[in-house]
């Protein structure tokens, strides 16, 4: 029996050079136990690198995102905390209902931006 998700599909990251903002997509459908580790090492060499490289705002788009446990909740957490902690600003995109009840349950939706569309992100972003 092969457990679904076992291995990270990983992210797709574009960076957008003119407002110096990095757009992360999450492949992967369930963020949890099995992937999260290996694609919270993966989220923190991104980060770092392109911290290092002058960026400092980072969208995170959630879309493909249908399930969610513990672990991903912390994976969101630690990328949130480590964008902070390099002065920078994650923003989450395109959650699910599900997800944000989640998030509301867990009363961290106060700590984390969360807007509706990546193009929402990106206007509130550039009107900063």
């Amino acid at each position: 029996m092969e457990i679904v998700g076992k291995k990270s599909l990983g992210l797709d990251v574009a960076c957008l050079e003119k407002d110096k903002v990095v757009i992360l997509k999450m492949n992967d459908p369930s963020l949890n136990f099995y992937v999260t580790d290996t694609l919270k090492e993966t989220l923190k060499e991104i980060l770092n690198s392109k911290i290092e490289e002058g960026y400092r705002t980072f969208v995170l788009n959630m879309g493909k995102v249908k399930v969610i446990d513990s672990c991903g909740v912390g994976l969101i957490i630690a990328a949130n905390n480590l964008a902070e902690s390099k002065e920078g600003k994650l923003y989450l995109t395109n959650i699910k209902p599900f997800i944000t009840k989640i998030f509301e349950i867990m009363r961290i939706h106060k700590h984390l931006n969360i807007f509706e569309t990546e193009e929402d992100a990106l206007r509130e972003i550039c009107s900063a």
